[in-house]
């Protein structure tokens, strides 16, 4: 009889196999004495220390909104790991730089990755880890070119959202017909090729949030038709 584990589908396993290292880099941020650091901030300070990476080029690979991107900012600046400047070359852009706090945390945690991929190789050794590699790029690759998805056999349910709090949610390239949100606070959410046809936002927060290439049709705020306003404003 074979011990072979039976196949499991790669979301779950890519999901725990992120918690591994989100443990130990929360760990390393607890010994350091270093719990203020918010979501997704030892990202951006990888960032900033390996290439000196851009706001701009930092947003895209979080997929969130400008709004949150600068509060995420504005925090490690507050909190003492970055600073921020004008671009001298460029007065568009912003400059980021770690502090010396920024620079011993962002070390400490590429010496947590190294530690844990390090102990990967000792198990699994290098090929099997090169061809883990390959096929995780494989995978953002399709996936960033798109992969048709099949047919649903039949139309889900309207989403509905109820009692939550989602600052700088990504609604992207998805279809949310009918779908409900009821007090559900959403500052700076952005909402990009969704449609949103028939959809209802009663006792929402809706403060900087984006709305881009959706399908609006039904859509009602607060009771009040979208587009009717939208054609209202526009006659004004």
């Amino acid at each position: 009889m074979s011990d072979a584990h039976p196949p499991v589908s790669l979301p779950p396993i890519l999901r725990a196999a992120r918690n591994v290292y989100a443990a130990a880099i929360r760990l390393m941020l607890a010994e350091a004495g270093c719990e203020d650091m918010p979501r997704n901030g030892i990202y951006v300070l990888g960032s900033v220390a390996n290439a000196g990476a851009p706001l701009s080029q930092i947003i895209a690979e979080l997929d969130i909104s400008k709004q949150a991107a600068g509060k995420l900012v504005d925090t490690l600046v507050l909190r003492g790991y970055l600073t921020r400047e004008e671009d001298a070359e460029d007065r568009r852009r912003v400059a980021l730089a770690l502090t010396p706090r920024g620079v011993a945390i962002a070390a400490a945690a590429a010496a947590v990755v190294r530690g844990i991929e390090e102990k990967l190789l000792e198990i699994v050794g290098p090929e099997h880890l090169a061809h883990t590699r390959e096929t995780l790029f494989a995978l953002i690759h399709h996936g960033a070119t798109g992969v048709a998805a099949p047919a649903p056999e039949a139309a889900a349910p309207p989403r509905r959202f109820q009692n939550q709090r989602l600052p700088g949610a990504g609604f992207r390239n998805c279809a949310m017909p009918g779908a409900t949100f009821d007090d559900v606070a959403m500052p700076d959410a952005v909402f990009t090729n969704v449609r949103l046809a028939g959809a209802k936002f009663s006792n929402v927060n809706l403060s900087n949030v984006t709305i881009e290439n959706a399908n609006i049709t039904g859509l009602t705020i607060f009771g009040h038709d979208v587009q009717a306003l939208i054609k209202a404003a526009g006659a004004a």
